[in-house]
């Protein structure tokens, strides 16, 4: 079986929740660039589901948003996300004295970061924010399983280390959604509408 085709049964099992994709991944070495190009790709359908609700609120100039809030917000998004998985990686060295090896745990997240790929049912009108939160939950509880196949041993460091890494990656990103630009994608412009009187 070719990486390629691996890699769609593996996402089409994910979507069904088969959430043993995650420790497969951890342990194929080879998936590491299909990990990367899953979380890349999600976190770009996210920005795209934000930017559709915020031309559908007649927020700002369509171009301008585009760049804003899908190109650039995907990309500090994903660097952001690298930085999740590093005060993670922190957590559970000093919480739980546990050591995961970083490219399993760049795989298994990497492929975890699938639920973001809803982002484009935030353009339906009135569950805009509903279809962002969930899609963000259902991310975060993805990425809970990835930690945990990668460091089983952790307990309840396992939480602690995804919360403090998501925490870290939350703030920033609504910090990135204050002013007249904003630069977050998805739900984070929710803020940046309410302020330019967009719904």
């Amino acid at each position: 079986m070719g990486q390629l085709t691996l890699t769609l049964d593996r996402l089409a099992r994910l979507a069904a929740f088969d959430l043993g994709v995650l420790d497969e991944a951890r342990r194929d070495g080879a998936a590491t660039p299909a990990a990367l190009a899953v979380a890349a790709a999600s976190m770009l359908l996210f920005a795209l589901g934000g930017w559709l609700w915020w031309l559908r609120a007649g927020s700002g100039d369509p171009g301008g948003s585009l760049v804003r809030g899908a190109v650039i917000g995907t990309l500090l998004a994903a660097v952001l996300w690298l930085v999740w998985l590093l005060v993670a990686y922190v957590v559970l060295q000093r919480a739980a004295r546990v050591t995961v090896p970083v490219d399993a745990l760049l795989r298994a997240a990497g492929f975890a970061a699938l639920p973001l790929a809803a982002g484009p049912l935030m353009v339906l009108p009135g569950v805009s924010f509903g279809a962002g939160l969930l899609a963000l939950g259902g991310w975060l509880v993805t990425t809970q399983a990835a930690i945990e196949c990668c460091a089983p041993r952790a307990g309840g460091a396992a939480a602690l280390a995804n919360l403090a890494g998501f925490a870290v990656w939350a703030g920033a990103m609504s910090l990135l959604a204050l002013g007249g630009e904003p630069l977050a994608p998805g739900p984070f412009l929710a803020e940046a509408m309410r302020a330019a009187g967009g719904g």
